[in-house]
């Protein structure tokens, strides 16, 4: 059996401003992505199709929007899993 994840014992700090945080809310047709981007005061909302190669050209214009805003983000990606797997260089998404 698993054990509950507890943030409070994770190994990873997790910098605010510094990493891009992704949400994604998945259906087989279509993706609705939401973001908090570092150093970029709006919140975006993008709804997408279902298709890994659009998710991950708006996770990266989301990146560059952060490093032109003169944050220094490099991610790992989370999917609301306590281990983080990391993601093209260069880019926080948890």
């Amino acid at each position: 059996m698993s054990q509950p994840f507890d943030a409070s014992r994770s190994l990873t700090a997790f910098e605010q401003d510094s990493t891009l945080v992704a949400v994604i809310e998945m259906s087989q047709s279509k993706w609705l992505v939401a973001a908090v981007i570092p150093g970029v005061e709006r919140q975006p909302l993008k709804k997408l199709d279902a298709e890994a190669d659009a998710l991950l050209k708006l996770l990266q214009r989301w990146r560059d929007e952060a490093r032109k805003a003169g944050a220094d983000s490099a991610p790992a990606l989370r999917a609301g899993l306590p281990v983080a797997s990391p993601l093209p260089p260069s880019v926080n998404l948890i």
